[in-house]
């Protein structure tokens, strides 16, 4: 059975920036690969070519933009419904409720008034490069999302619960921008290790993480902390009785200063006890 437009929907103007709009006929926010009124284009474009599910446009969206960006369905089903709202999409309602839509005469001439931009937007999809997309970001990036909006829609978080859940993210985000900023460490790379004698490992850990964090990312846990430099990275871990500090640098040049800076700041946080500092080859 063929589902109609719906009555009293607003016919759109034949041109990019009707496709831009919302119902309301109100610009949307961007979107990760093309803005809403270009994913509106797109989907049109993929279902003139064929008749699909909404499940099926999902993947396609995925696959022409070579797995960079899949629209998730609170995206795509507003999407579809602007587009059948204007006439642009009819639907065959399919045994189970099921939902194929294909595209009308009027959405034919939709594309046919938008030619230049479909062109366009086909050719960036096109032209993104397939499988060096980093799925399983793409893929945590998604539970979190999905986690955070079920939950959004239940009883109400106690506070505490919220700022718990924002300090989480907030950790998370720091290690993730520790890691982007880092520089690349190549097969010239060279490594030393410091292995200092100590009952006062835990603190020294404390003190040079707190340091370092105003001016870097720093990664930390209860026994271990590292954080990445302009000259290269710095990996502490706290022992019992020992603390070990392990550098690795872009060159030896970068090394040795890097060897004075953590020295100088070690023995600025030693106050009762005198530390002995010997680095060897890592």
């Amino acid at each position: 059975m063929v589902q109609k437009r719906r009555s009293g929907a607003k016919e759109g103007d034949p041109n990019a920036n009707a496709a831009a709009e919302d119902a309301r006929g109100k610009p949307e926010r961007r979107m990760r690969a093309f803005d809403y009124g270009e994913l509106r284009l797109l989907l049109l474009a993929i279902i003139a070519q064929q008749p699909s599910h909404g499940y099926e446009l999902i993947h396609a969206v995925n696959e022409r933009l070579g797995g960079t960006y899949k629209p998730s369905p609170g995206v795509l089903y507003p999407a579809l419904t602007w587009l059948y709202d204007r006439g642009y999409t009819e639907i065959d309602l399919e045994k189970g409720g099921r939902k194929r839509y294909s595209i009308t005469a009027e959405g034919n001439d939709f594309l046919s008034a938008n030619k230049a931009a479909i062109d366009m937007l086909l050719a960036r999809a096109v032209s993104r490069p397939q499988g060096d997309s980093p799925q399983a970001i793409v893929k945590a990036m998604d539970q979190l999302k999905r986690a955070l909006s079920l939950r959004a829609k239940m009883a109400p978080v106690a506070d505490e619960v919220v700022a718990h859940i924002g300090s989480i993210i907030t950790v998370a985000a720091n290690q993730i921008e520790a890691l982007l900023n880092a520089p690349m460490l190549n097969e010239g790379a060279v490594s030393c290790v410091a292995d200092i004698l100590t009952p006062n490992s835990e603190r020294y850990l404390r003190r040079l993480c707190s340091h370092f964090q105003h001016r870097t990312p720093v990664v930390t846990d209860e026994n271990s902390g590292h954080f990445r430099m302009s000259m290269g990275e710095v990996r502490m871990e706290a022992h019992e009785g020992l603390f070990r500090v392990r550098l690795t640098a872009l060159s030896p040049e970068k090394l040795t200063e890097m060897q004075h800076i953590l020295a100088r700041h070690l023995e600025e946080a030693a106050v009762r006890e005198t530390l002995n500092i010997h680095w060897l080859p890592a």
